[in-house]
């Protein structure tokens, strides 16, 4: 078994690491925005034994859940220079005329295609990687098999195939105070904080850039107030890695990158774990020992241990992995007494958004037309913008663990075919003549997921009558925003919707309370971002960033105390609270360097404007 993004030169094609805990490996994808990618992903193979060979690719349709056409994902694979036949990506031989979800879901899974069967001589050989769209083909491994037997296409079969063939070393990373999963804006609060009061931090990143939502990989700006009572003085952290200015989908360099990289860089109590996903855990008596995570490229796995845990990973996949309580979805009304909540459970979430523009250029281009194959828009449903923003908004309907690539792929469908339409089809089409699609993003902007039972959870009425806690921290400010399908959109699309709409319920500023901040069962464990506990129409409140920044901060002290006194963070509320009142009006950020943090600090009308 080859890996794809183990080949020697991966050429353009993109190492895809979102959906690890879901298809059980990070894979190749040829993000090339429509245009088909220029350089091949090459590598060498040792083939151990003259015979005959059957190539097996695994690989998926990723436009099957919406369309029977020709998928636009289409690549080569090619062996000893020579291209396979078969054309990859196509997806299962299926009846295409059960609608049904679970059949559509069926045929866009994940799976082996059979491609040709070849006389091999024992020794070296070439594999390449050809492109034919630039529409998100995807390719995970490449297997040759002398009896052309089918592998099995179920994660469990794949990941006993990988185990068997590709046997993965351990390598231990050491021992740490305080281990934090995510380097979003909390996760990176959480570490500063800690480390600048002695904790020796180990920080693990499941991808190589930092900011999370707020990274030049996903584009959404920041929101929300900091440096607000009763701890006016958190939130400078979040002043010396939060970009100068307000915006949505914008150029790569308007997310200043580079100040979440310095300010880590300069803190030698962190050491920082780039591109690993954290698959496993390892538990004692009811505490997190060690966690183990898989690297993305080489996929080579490493351990690493420490006292103290945090996850900041918004979907709360540490929590779950240690056994944790969790809430998805939104909760009865009779359950927290709520009046926004629905009269019965279910599992609605607020959706993702896949941040996208076009530029007007001086020169002519084409695209292709995704009539075939792309979302059936017509001049009442497209909606022709140049750049997207928070109300191009996906999953609302579906699991936003399980269903987490569909989810992403919608995203992406949804934004090719707007273009798509727009060039090719669209009335006024000449006004895009020399309209450019410049950036998709091919990672999903998260806004709601698993949320971690703590032991206490906040609800509407708290922060809206309010209901003040003994143990507030970090303030939140935004107001409780909650969204929901476009009913126009809606309509035209059930089930699918690809557009929202946001409802806002003032609220006073609110500080959080500190027992949101660790989890109830595992004792060890604290977490910050959109996975703290609360209820679904709390979350509309305390999801933004900023606030989510201060989260990790008051964490980050926290970890301090603890590490001290040889404590678990329940401690600190049943004995030390005022220790840790103590180190929030401190605070853990600079205040000799230049304040930024203006923009975007209240959203008063939930209005959907291209530009905001």
């Amino acid at each position: 078994m080859v890996l794809a993004t183990r080949f020697d030169d991966t050429g353009d094609w993109t190492v895809e690491q979102q959906f690890v805990l879901q298809m059980g490996s990070s894979y190749l994808l040829a993000h090339g925005i429509g245009e088909p990618l220029k350089k091949d992903a090459k590598t060498s193979f040792e083939v151990p034994d003259d015979g005959d060979y059957t190539l097996w690719v695994r690989t998926k349709n990723w436009t099957a859940f919406w369309s029977e056409g020709l998928t636009p994902g289409r690549f080569q694979v090619i062996l000893d220079g020579s291209p396979d036949p078969a054309g990859f990506g196509i997806g299962k031989d299926d009846d295409k005329s059960d609608t049904t979800r679970e059949a559509r879901a069926r045929r866009a899974a994940w799976y082996w295609q059979k491609g040709g069967t070849y006389a091999l001589s024992k020794g070296r050989h070439s594999l390449a990687l050809h492109d034919l769209t630039g529409l998100d083909g995807r390719c995970d491994a490449i297997l040759l098999t002398r009896s052309g037997e089918a592998p099995g296409d179920s994660l469990e079969d794949y990941r006993a195939l990988r185990a068997e063939l590709l046997p993965t070393p351990v390598e231990d990373k050491g021992d740490f105070d305080f281990v934090i999963v995510g380097a979003g804006m909390s996760g990176l609060c959480a570490a500063i904080a800690a480390a600048r009061g002695g904790v020796r931090v180990a920080l693990i990143q499941d991808r190589y850039i930092l900011g999370g939502n707020n990274s030049s990989e996903v584009r959404v700006g920041l929101g929300g107030q900091i440096n607000v009572p009763p701890y006016p003085s958190l939130g400078y952290i979040l002043n010396e890695i939060g970009p100068d200015r307000i915006g949505n989908a914008r150029g790569a360099h308007h997310y200043q990158d580079w100040k979440k990289w310095d300010v880590i860089a300069a803190e030698p109590n962190i050491t920082l774990f780039t591109g690993y996903t954290v698959d496993g855990v390892e538990m004692e008596d009811g505490k997190i020992a060690a966690v183990t995570a898989v690297e993305a490229t080489r996929q080579d796995r490493i351990r690493i241990s420490g006292r103290l845990f945090s996850d900041c990973t918004g979907d709360a996949h540490l929590a779950v992995l240690a056994g944790a309580r969790t809430m998805m979805g939104r909760e009865a009304r009779s359950e927290f007494g709520e009046s926004l909540a629905p009269e019965k459970a279910d599992g609605y979430t607020m959706g993702v958004s896949i941040e996208w523009y076009c530029e007007d250029w001086n020169t002519p281009c084409t695209f292709p037309d995704s009539i075939d194959w792309g979302l059936k828009l017509d001049e009442e449903t497209v909606e022709p913008v140049h750049r997207a923003n928070w109300y191009w908004e996906v999953g609302m309907n579906d699991d936003q663990v399980a269903d987490a690539e569909k989810i992403r792929d919608y995203g992406m469908y949804v934004a090719y075919s707007t273009f798509s339409y727009c060039k090719n089809r669209l009335a006024k089409k000449e006004d895009w003549e020399c309209t450019h699609l410049t950036w998709v993003s091919h990672v999903s902007g998260k806004r709601e997921s698993r949320r971690i039972v703590g032991d206490l959870i906040l609800r509407e009425q708290d922060l809206t009558r309010p209901i003040p806690y003994e143990d507030g921290t970090c303030t939140t400010t935004w107001r409780i925003d909650q969204h929901y399908p476009d009913p126009r959109n809606a309509g035209k699309y059930p089930g699918e919707e690809w557009m929202s709409i946001g409802k806002l319920v003032p609220i006073d500023p609110y500080a959080i309370p500190y027992r949101c901040l660790y989890s109830a069962d595992v004792h060890n464990l604290f977490m910050a971002g959109r996975d703290i506990s609360v209820t679904h129409i709390a979350l509309g409140s305390v999801r933004v960033m900023r606030t989510c920044a201060m989260m990790g901060e008051v964490v980050g002290l926290a970890a301090r105390i603890c590490t001290a006194k040889g404590l678990v963070p329940r401690d600190i509320y049943t004995s030390c609270f005022q220790d840790l009142v103590a180190l929030m009006k401190k605070g853990a950020g600079r205040t000799d360097v230049p304040y930024t943090q203006f923009y975007h600090q209240v959203d008063r009308t939930g209005h959907q404007a291209e530009d905001r």
